[in-house]
């Protein structure tokens, strides 16, 4: 009976586990929906800025342009990794983790975007003296004017010549099961150079020279890009928190039909045993 009674208590309490996970899973679902939507849009967006100022350094007469290649000298990289602020999210941040340590060189910085990297670098003695921020500010509830701020001090600190160039690594969506942690190069800007297509007989005409557009619109479209990324990021964590909890109430669901055919193999044994002892009670009586 002792062992009936275990086995009744685990089965309700993965039913209540279970009855949380299906919540979590569908609270996720309708994030991801959500999240997926505003990638979509933010997409179009930024590959408009993107065809805009490849646009803009292809017209550029003065190809010397420092925001278009790496600053010279020994100088160290600066990663902006973008984690989690929850667990709960399968492999999401484990992969992107094992992902930043086979990246980052050991003379290199990172600047940690979510509580889940800031509480693994602060931990790593690997890290230490190498974090140089701590963005836990950083969402999508931010305030786009301290993204834009945040993109003006990195803009700032390239042109210093601080940072030989400016990466981010994040989770690159790539359907609701796949994710893949990725580099993005920030700074120095790397775009295709691609001139109008109709250039040869209609050239665009710029109200300022090239450069100069490029440097008024540069801090624009790092703040554009660097939305877009936390929004992909941001969709990359909901679908791998789905996929998870998906599979935790399959996990669930197997687990429940082991332990109820075990609890109805030992209340069969037990009663069995019952009948037995009544028999044998009954025969010794006669």
């Amino acid at each position: 009976m002792a062992s009936l009674a275990k086995t009744k208590h685990r089965i309700a309490s993965i039913k209540g586990t279970e009855k949380i996970t299906k919540a979590m899973e569908l609270v996720a679902t309708v994030k991801t929906k959500r999240f997926l939507t505003a990638y979509e849009r933010g997409k179009t967006y930024a590959q408009e800025y993107i065809s805009l100022m490849s646009q803009l350094f292809a017209y550029d007469k003065e190809t010397s342009s420092h925001y278009a290649k790496m600053n010279e000298g020994d100088l160290p990289i600066l990663y902006l990794v973008i984690s989690s602020n929850m667990g709960l999210c399968g492999s999401y941040n484990g992969n992107l983790l094992k992902f930043v340590d086979a990246t980052v060189a050991k003379e290199d910085y990172v600047a940690p975007i979510g509580n889940k990297a800031i509480h693994r670098f602060e931990r790593d003695p690997i890290y230490e003296g190498r974090v140089i921020d701590k963005y836990e500010y950083i969402n999508l509830e931010t305030d786009m004017d301290l993204l834009h701020d945040m993109c003006m001090k990195l803009k700032n600190d390239f042109n210093s010549k601080k940072y030989k160039a400016i990466r981010i690594i994040y989770t690159r969506y790539i359907n609701s099961i796949t994710f893949l942690p990725t580099i993005f190069q920030f700074l120095p800007v790397q775009v295709p150079h691609d001139k109008w297509k109709h250039a040869d007989y209609a050239p665009p005409l710029f109200e300022a020279k090239p450069r100069d557009l490029i440097h008024r619109l540069l801090p624009s479209y790092l703040t554009s890009i660097l939305y877009e990324v936390l929004v992909e990021s941001e969709l990359s964590e909901q679908a791998s928190r789905r996929t998870a909890m998906d599979n935790a109430n399959d996990n669930a669901d197997e687990l429940l039909d082991k332990l109820t055919i075990e609890y109805n193999k030992a209340r069969q044994n037990a009663i069995t045993q019952q009948i037995t002892e009544v028999a044998g009670g009954a025969n010794a009586s006669n």
